[in-house]
């Protein structure tokens, strides 16, 4: 962003933003080793191989969980109480809130900002994690995936953002992990901000009026 572009609106992604989400924290918990440590190996086996990115892509994109359990069961069925444990677990890979873009959301908020969620979620986890951390509850709305059958970085759902919420991508700050989604964004004219735990680090030490100034420029 130029430091004269105004800005109106923030779109925010959620997971590893908003908050910290892994599946090695789960399964650090399910797969030990003989001393009771987490096996690892063994996890990134796993999660390679079985429980999947793309696997769980296709969840965020909108396939239920039982369609899904059900086709790793019939492939795997010596791990179907790990592959289940997935998403009856799914709160366990979720170790809260990131403090930094917190205070960021609510100084966002303070400035009368409108906020907005573009996320990759699953329509069936998204409601209970959404109750679970307020500050998913302070969106003035927000877009999920899994409820859409549409999936970031594609660009129809930038689109589907901009007409839901009004947005004008030259006046809107979207802020995301991935860098395939800031691509995305770029290209229809959203200001951005690839948000990394280096960024993370940024706001911790410069206190939220540097945190504004760097988002606000990058």
């Amino acid at each position: 962003m130029h430091p004269h572009q105004e800005l109106h609106s923030i779109l925010f992604d959620i997971g590893n933003v908003l908050i910290d989400w892994d599946p090695r924290h789960l399964y650090r918990k399910i797969f030990v080793t003989e001393d009771g440590q987490p096996d690892d190996t063994k996890i990134t086996w796993f999660l390679d191989t079985i429980c999947t990115m793309a696997w769980n892509v296709a969840q965020d994109r909108g396939r239920s969980i039982a369609d899904a359990n059900q086709e790793l069961i019939t492939k795997w069925p010596d791990y179907s109480a790990e592959i289940t444990a997935y998403y009856e677990r799914f709160q366990e890979m979720i170790t809260g809130p990131i403090a930094a873009s917190q205070v960021a959301f609510d100084h966002f908020r303070s400035c009368g900002f409108k906020i907005y969620g573009l996320t990759n979620f699953s329509r069936e986890t998204f409601p209970p994690t959404r109750e679970r951390f307020a500050i998913l509850q302070k969106f003035d709305d927000v877009l999920v995936s899994g409820e859409e059958g549409l999936i970031k970085p594609d660009q129809a759902i930038f689109n589907l953002a901009i007409d839901r919420f009004g947005l004008i991508p030259a006046t809107t700050l979207f802020i995301d992990d991935s860098a395939a989604n800031i691509a995305t964004a770029m290209q229809l004219g959203f200001q951005t901000h690839h948000f990394t735990t280096g960024s993370q680090r940024l706001i911790d030490g410069q206190g939220i009026g540097g945190a504004i100034s760097n988002l606000a420029r990058a």
